[in-house]
């Protein structure tokens, strides 16, 4: 860590052509960061933690084995170019689409194809966890209810609920139950990005198979097969 801190000014980071297998979680305090070359090494993951790096205008992820993104990565709003060719991934994280980029490089990745199958719905019978966080993170919402002052005293509870999402659709929150589904998201026209691809695949969340079964909504399950 203190390693990090020493370098805490650093605006340029290249590691490419090593054997890395992961980056250290420490690498959230070069918040001055503007540029970072990690390209062909062995990440499998990144830490969340990158989401620290507010600065950073150009990530080069290229020929590694990243099977995901950190959700984090949509914190970057300085990020302009993002290279991720050559890699494992098959979605990109929820709200990708609003990263103001300019240039996306994904060629090379087995991302999830828009096919559609016949699907048998399992019914929905939430957990009393589940239930009692909805409720809790709903009445949390207001700074003036007996819940949202009752939480600064059960730290623990607070800091689980912290992992909450929120339905794309009907904009409820959620802890830990959620139907993962994908949106195609057009890049030239929706996101305004240079890039060979024309679409590309994003996480979306939903709370339930109720919202999922409304229509005029543009997303699609993630089904296996």
């Amino acid at each position: 860590m203190f390693r990090f801190l020493s370098l805490c000014n650093l605006e340029t980071l290249s590691l490419l052509d090593n054997q890395l297998v992961e980056i250290p979680v420490e690498i959230g305090f070069l918040s001055k960061m503007i540029e970072m070359n990690l390209t062909n090494n062995s990440l499998v993951r990144l830490p969340k933690q990158m989401s620290r790096l507010t600065q950073l205008a150009r990530l080069y992820l290229a020929r590694n084995k990243l099977t995901e993104l950190p959700e984090g990565v949509v914190a970057l709003t300085e990020l302009r170019v993002l290279d991720v060719a050559g890699n494992r991934l098959s979605i990109f994280p929820v709200d990708f689409q609003y990263l103001k980029l300019t240039e996306l490089l994904c060629e090379g990745n087995p991302f999830v194809k828009c096919k559609l199958m016949e699907s048998v719905q399992v019914l929905e019978v939430l957990s009393l966890k589940e239930l009692a966080a909805r409720l809790i993170l709903v009445e949390g919402r207001s700074r003036f209810s007996k819940v949202h002052k009752a939480l600064v005293h059960y730290p623990e509870l607070a800091l689980m609920l912290s992992e909450w999402g929120r339905c794309a659709l009907c904009l409820q929150p959620f802890l830990t139950t959620w139907l993962e589904c994908v949106v195609f998201i057009n890049l030239r026209k929706e996101m305004k990005v240079r890039s060979s691809h024309t679409t590309i695949p994003v996480r979306v969340l939903l709370c339930s198979y109720r919202c999922f079964n409304q229509t005029g909504h543009p997303y699609y399950a993630i089904g296996s097969f």
